[in-house]
């Protein structure tokens, strides 16, 4: 089953971008790094992610398996243990389909 993961929006400035997500739409932090915070709110994941690192905001859908990565697109190795694989949709919006390892799991859930 595929289902709506996250949504990555490409900010400038991080601190500034988290806390108008947590005043104006209640998002709680639950990971951050100097590039990326992981924001939770009630049906969803929001990403905010550097612009200067990263290219593209994007949807990602997860995927249950590894072998349910497109076979196509660009496959990128993440530091927390996931894989995605980054696709454009036929209007060039960023598609990322993400797998996450046990490893990737453990983090997400703080183990």
């Amino acid at each position: 089953m595929k289902v709506v993961d996250h949504i990555a929006i490409r900010v400038s400035n991080l601190d500034v971008a988290q806390k108008w997500y947590e005043e104006n739409c209640g998002a709680i932090l639950s990971f951050k790094d100097p590039y990326y915070r992981r924001m939770s709110l009630n049906n969803t994941t929001l990403a905010l992610i550097d612009e200067n690192r990263y290219p593209d905001n994007h949807i990602g859908i997860l995927v249950d398996n590894l072998e349910d990565l497109p076979s196509k697109g660009y496959r990128k190795q993440h530091r927390d243990g996931t894989i995605g694989v980054y696709i454009k949709d036929p209007y060039d919006n960023v598609v990322e389909y993400i797998w996450y390892s046990e490893s990737a799991k453990k983090k997400l859930n703080g183990a």
